[in-house]
């Protein structure tokens, strides 16, 4: 996507893609994994990307592994992009990661870590 101008150029195409593909290991937290899914794309995630691997479920899209396992995962998120209903990635993540979920998480992980030095 480097070679697109602007980002709503790149959510213009993914908006029209059957599903996202992320064939990398390294990377610690890929953003477009995120784009994508609150675009309503779901995603073809390689199971060893560093980080990243929480956002993929039933819901969401698939993983391979690596070679051995691609085609069939491929089909599989091809298959299933077809049948309405099959992914749900956009209402996953409003479910999950919205602003009233994400803040409650924060929340919650400074009081377990910082209690002693957060008054809220």
């Amino acid at each position: 996507t480097t070679y697109l101008a602007k980002q709503s150029d790149y959510f213009d195409y993914l908006k029209q893609s059957r599903f996202a593909f992320l064939p990398q290991i390294h990377d610690a937290s890929p953003r477009v994994s995120t784009q994508a899914l609150a675009h309503d794309v779901p995603i073809l995630m390689n199971y060893h990307i560093l980080g990243g691997w929480k956002y993929v479920n039933e819901k969401t899209g698939e993983f391979f592994h690596d070679m051995s396992d691609f085609r069939q995962s491929l089909s599989k998120i091809l298959k299933n992009s077809e049948i309405p209903g099959a992914y749900e990635p956009r209402k996953w993540v409003m479910e999950n990661y919205d602003n009233q979920n994400s803040g409650k998480r924060l929340l919650d992980f400074v009081l377990k870590h910082f209690s002693d030095r957060v008054k809220l």
